[in-house]
C-alpha cells in the first residue's frame, strides 16, 4: 500500500488530475481523463509534476497563460479532442498564437518559431554581425549563412581527401559516400574533420577521443573494403559496443557510464548504481526502487499495485503477469520463452541463468554461479542464498516459496494453501494459486496444450480435437507436469502434432518403452477419444511377436507362431464377455512359450530340429532344468497331433493345494495384524482383510466398485455373490474410507469411470492385480496361499451351496473345497464353527 505520509498528488496522480480537469470543465464528466493520460503522458514523474502544478494553479486550464509546463498543453490538446468545451489551450509568451509551446522564454512558454528567433539574435555573426546562424566555428563562435564555418569548401570532401590520403586503401569517392551516409549535415561533417585532424588516429584504435560518429564511420568504412580500420571499443570494459556516454575525458559504453552513477542507498545501505530515487531526492538501489510503494502502479492484468516490470499498449505488467515472447534460443536452440525475442541472437531462461556471472560463495566458500547477494553486496549461491527457515504456517524448516502479508516465511505447501497466494484469474476469473502470467491452471493448461499439439507456424488439426478435449479432463496440474516436466509425453503430443490422420492404438504403440505413455492412453480411453481394448493381451501379442521373430529356424518359427495363435491366444480372446486377460493369465502365456523357444533354441544348437527331436532328447532337456520346463507339455502334445514332431509329451505341474498353504495360526496372526496395524495404508489392510476373510482372488477385489457395498446405516454388506455377505468390524470402517475417498476422487477429477474402491493411478481403470497382489507380498500377506488357508476354513464351516450364494463361487468349486476341507479333521471345523465370537478372539 501506498505510504500514507506521501503526499496525494504523488500517491494518486491520475485521481488528483481528473478531479481538477472535471471541477474545471463540467464537460469533462463525459469523458474518461484517466485513460486519456494514459495515452498522453506514458512517465510516472510527468504525472506526478503535472498533477502538482494544478493543484497549485487550477487556473492554467482555463486562462490561456504561457506558464507551467508543457504537460498543461499536451493535456489541454488531447482534452480538447476527446470533447472538452471550456479548457483553454496557452498561447506563446512572445506572438500570442496557439501553438506547440517548445520553448522557454523570460519565465514564459514560447513556440518554436519564437524559440528560433531568440537564438539567432543571441548568436550575432563574429564577422558581420547577421542573425541568420549557420554553424559556430572551430572556436565556438557563431557565423552567419554568408560566412558559413566550412567556408567554401565541402567538408565532406576534405575528409574524404584526409582518409584517403591514410594506410586504408579507399578512395576519395568511396570515402566520401561512407561519410555522407553516417553524417548527412554539413556542420556534423566539419565536426569530424575536425577531430580527425586533431587526433589521427581517431579511426586505428583511438576512436573513444573522438565524436560517437566515429565508431560509426569506422564499421562503414570496414564494410566497403578498408584496411586498417579499427572500431573502438570502451576504453574501460574493452567490449565493442556503441561509445555514446563520456567518462573521464573519453567516449564509453553506457554500462561503464552507469559504474560511476554508485553511491549509498538510502534504504538497504549498500554501495551500489543508483536505480532511482525517493520521494524526498534520496538515492536508492534498483532492488528497493522496485519495493518502494512511491514507484508502484496498477498493474493492467492482475490489478494489483506493483511495479511494472514492462510497458504495454494497456499501461504496464508487473513482473508476474509479464509474458515473456518464445523464440528459438541462439545458445541451446530450443523453442521457449527467450529474452531478446526480436533481436538475431535471443535467449532462453535455462540459458540466460547459466550465463549468470560465477564468484566465490561468500557463505560456503565454493565458486558457483552466483543467485544472490549479502546485505553488503557479497555474493551467495542459490543454495545458501535460500536458507531453510522456520515456516510460520507449520513450523517446520523449509525454503522460503513465500510470505504472508505481514512478511512471516511459508514453505510450499503452506504458502500453496494461504489466502495470500490466492488471485483472481485475468481470464476466467476463478481465485486460485496462479500459475503464470495472472492466469489459473487451467487457463494455462489450454494454452500449452493447443501450443504443443500444433506444428511450428500452424494450428492444430480436427483429428486432435478430441485429443485436446480429452486431455481439459485430468487435472490441469498434472496435465501441464507431463508437457513441461515429462519429455516422454512431450514428445508423444508433438509427434502426435506431426503425424497425419485419426489418433489410433496402434501409434501409441511406437512409444511402447516409455511407461508413461500408458497414463496418456488410458485418459484418452477414459474421455472417449480412443475406443477400450485390452491392455494386457496387447502387450501379450507384441511381445509373442518379438519373442517367435527370434527363433532361428524359418519352418520351427511358423509352426510357433501357428501354435500361438491358434492354442493361448485363441484362449484368452474367447474370455467371457466383460472379463479382460489378467496379468497372471498373460504371464503363463509367457512362461510357456519362452521355455518353447529355449527349447527349440537348445534343439538347434545340438544339431537337431523339431521335426527330428525324440523323447530322450526332450526329457534330458527337461531334467537339466527348473520344473517350470514342463510347461512346454501343451506345445509338444499340439506338434505330435499335427504332424509338426514325433510322438511327444511332458509331465503335468501337480497343483495340489496342500503344499500351497499357509497355517491356521499364521492366518489369524495375519488378520490381527491388519486390523490393529493404522501405520499401514487403508487400502493394504482392507484388500488383505477381503482376502483372508471372504478368500476372494486378488483379480475380484482389485475390480470392487462402489456399487457392490451395501450401506444398512449401522452395518455394511458386501455383494460377492446372490446374497450379500455382512462385513464385520472394524473391515467395515475400513471399506467406509474407501467409499469416501473414491467419491472425493470422483468429485475432483471430472472423467466418467466407474466408482473402483482399489482405483490405479491411471485413468477409468482399477488397480492392476498384480500390482495389489505384490503390495500385499510387500506387507507379509501371499495372496495365493493366504486364499487357499481361508477357503479351507471356510469350506468346513460352511456348506457348498451357501459359500456358493454369499461369496459368489460356483457351487462345485465350493463342494471341492469342502471335500478338501474333511483331511483337516473335525476338531479344525468346530473351531471355525464358532463363527464371530471366535473372530472376535482372533482378533484381539
Amino acid at each position: 500500500m501506498p505510504d500514507p505520509e506521501l503526499p496525494r498528488s504523488t500517491t494518486e496522480p491520475e485521481a488528483v488530475i481528473s478531479e481538477i480537469v472535471r471541477s474545471a470543465d463540467p464537460a469533462c464528466e463525459r469523458i474518461d481523463v484517466a485513460a486519456v493520460l494514459e495515452a498522453v503522458f506514458r512517465q510516472r514523474p510527468q504525472l506526478r509534476m503535472l498533477a502538482e502544478v494544478l493543484q497549485a494553479r487550477p487556473d492554467l486550464l482555463t486562462s490561456g497563460c504561457p506558464e507551467g509546463p508543457r504537460a498543461i498543453e499536451r493535456l489541454v490538446r488531447a482534452l480538447r479532442e476527446a470533447g472538452a468545451e471550456h479548457l483553454v489551450l496557452p498561447r506563446c509568451g512572445d506572438c500570442g498564437r496557439e501553438r506547440p509551446l517548445t520553448g522557454l522564454g523570460d519565465g514564459a512558454r514560447i513556440c518554436t518559431a519564437c524559440s528560433n528567433r531568440r537564438n539567432t539574435r543571441a548568436n550575432p555573426c563574429v564577422i558581420c554581425g547577421s542573425t541568420t546562424l549557420a554553424g559556430r566555428d572551430r572556436a565556438g563562435r557563431p557565423r552567419c549563412r554568408a560566412h558559413p564555418p566550412w567556408g567554401a569548401a565541402d567538408p565532406a570532401q576534405e575528409l574524404a581527401k584526409l582518409i584517403a590520403a591514410g594506410p586504408f586503401g579507399v578512395s576519395p569517392a568511396t570515402a566520401q559516400q561512407a561519410i555522407r551516409s553516417v553524417e548527412r549535415t554539413r556542420p556534423g561533417q566539419l565536426r569530424l574533420l575536425w577531430a580527425l585532424e586533431d587526433t589521427p588516429g581517431l579511426l586505428t584504435g583511438r576512436g573513444a577521443e573522438g565524436p560517437p560518429k566515429i565508431s560509426a564511420l569506422a564499421q562503414t568504412l570496414i564494410h566497403r573494403g578498408a584496411r586498417g580500420v579499427v572500431v573502438p571499443s570502451c576504453p574501460f570494459c574493452r567490449r565493442a559496443t556503441d561509445l555514446k556516454q563520456r567518462r573521464d575525458g573519453l567516449r564509453c559504453c553506457g554500462s561503464c557510464w552507469n559504474d560511476t552513477k554508485i553511491a549509498t542507498c538510502a534504504a538497504c545501505g549498500r554501495v551500489r548504481q543508483i536505480g532511482g530515487r525517493r520521494f524526498d531526492g534520496q538515492p536508492v538501489c534498483g532492488t528497493c526502487r522496485q519495493h518502494d510503494p512511491f514507484n508502484h502502479r496498477p498493474c493492467s492484468v492482475c490489478g494489483e499495485m506493483r511495479f511494472r516490470n514492462l510497458r504495454t499498449d494497456d499501461g504496464g505488467v508487473c513482473a508476474a503477469c509479464r509474458q515473456i515472447p518464445t523464440a528459438i534460443c541462439a545458445t541451446c536452440g530450443k523453442r521457449g520463452p527467450c529474452y531478446f525475442a526480436n533481436t538475431a541472437a535471443p535467449k532462453c531462461l535455462p540459458c540466460s541463468a547459466k550465463g549468470r556471472a560465477e564468484a566465490v560463495c561468500t557463505a560456503c566458500g565454493k565458486h558457483r554461479r552466483v543467485n544472490n547477494r549479502t546485505a553488503t553486496g557479497e555474493p551467495l549461491c542459490g543454495n545458501c542464498g535460500n536458507k531453510p527457515k522456520p515456516c510460520a504456517g507449520c513450523g517446520g524448516n523449509f525454503r522460503t516459496s513465500g510470505r504472508t502479508p505481514e512478511g512471516e516465511p511459508l514453505c510450499q505447501t503452506c504458502w500453496s494453501k494461504h489466502p495470500a497466494a490466492h488471485r483472481p484469474c485475468t481470464r476466467c476469473g476463478s481465485v486460485e494459486r496462479l500459475y503464470r502470467n495472472g492466469q489459473c491452471t487451467a487457463c494455462v493448461r489450454a494454452a500449452d496444450l493447443r501450443d504443443v499439439l500444433s506444428p511450428p507456424g500452424g494450428l492444430i488439426r480436427p483429428e486432435l480435437e478430441p485429443v485436446f478435449e480429452a486431455l481439459l479432463k485430468p487435472p490441469p496440474r498434472t496435465v501441464l507436469h507431463w508437457i513441461h516436466k515429462m519429455p516422454a509425453r512431450r514428445a508423444v503430443l508433438q509427434a502426435l502434432a506431426t503425424e497425419h490422420g485419426p489418433v489410433t492404438h496402434e501409434f501409441l504403440d511406437r512409444f511402447a518403452a516409455a511407461r508413461s505413455v500408458e497414463y496418456l492412453r488410458a485418459a484418452l480411453v477414459a474421455a472417449g477419444a480412443l475406443p477400450a481394448r485390452d491392455e494386457q493381451l496387447a502387450r501379450l501379442e507384441r511381445w509373442l511377436a518379438a519373442t517367435v521373430a527370434r527363433v532361428s529356424s524359418a519352418e520351427e518359427r511358423r509352426i510357433l507362431r501357428n501354435y500361438t495363435n491358434w492354442q493361448p491366444l485363441r484362449r484368452l480372446r474367447h474370455l467371457a464377455a466383460g472379463q479382460l486377460v489378467t496379468h497372471g493369465r498373460a504371464e503363463t502365456v509367457r512362461v510357456e512359450i519362452r521355455n518353447v523357444a529355449r527349447l527349440l533354441e537348445w534343439l538347434h544348437d545340438g544339431g537337431a530340429t523339431l521335426g527330428i527331436c525324440t523323447q530322450d532328447q526332450v526329457d534330458a532337456w527337461l531334467s537339466d532344468g527348473p520344473s517350470t520346463r514342463a510347461t512346454v507339455r501343451g506345445f509338444l502334445l499340439w506338434t505330435s497331433r499335427r504332424g509338426h514332431s514325433r510322438p511327444l509329451t511332458a509331465p503335468v505341474i501337480s497343483n495340489y493345494f496342500t503344499a500351497r498353504t499357509i497355517g491356521k495360526d499364521r492366518r489369524w496372526a495375519l488378520v490381527r495384524r491388519l486390523v490393529h496395524d493404522e501405520q499401514l495404508q487403508v487400502v493394504d489392510r482392507a484388500a488383505g482383510l477381503l482376502l483372508l476373510l471372504f478368500a476372494q482372488p486378488v483379480g475380484r477385489i482389485s475390480r470392487l466398485t462402489t456399487e457392490h457395498i451395501v450401506d444398512r446405516g449401522d452395518t455394511l454388506a458386501l455383494k460377492l455373490g446372490r446374497v450379500p455377505a455382512e462385513i464385520p468390524a472394524p473391515l467395515d470402517d475400513l471399506i467406509r474410507q474407501l467409499v469416501e475417498r473414491r467419491n472425493g476422487r470422483a468429485a475432483t477429477v471430472p472423467i466418467e469411470e466407474p466408482k473402483w474402491l482399489f482405483h490405479s493411478i491411471y485413468p477409468g481403470q482399477p488397480i492392476d492385480p498384480h500390482t495389489l497382489g505384490r503390495r500385499l507380498k510387500a506387507i507379509g500377506v501371499p495372496p495365493q496361499l493366504a486364499r487357499h488357508a481361508a477357503l479351507m476354513d471356510i469350506a468346513s464351516e460352511l456348506p457348498a451351496v451357501v459359500i456358493s450364494r454369499l461369496l459368489g463361487f460356483h457351487h462345485s468349486t465350493g463342494g471341492n473345497w469342502t471335500r478338501l476341507s474333511q483331511g483337516f479333521g473335525a476338531d479344525y471345523a468346530a473351531e471355525v464353527s464358532r463363527g464371530e465370537g471366535l473372530y472376535a478372539h482372533r482378533c484381539n
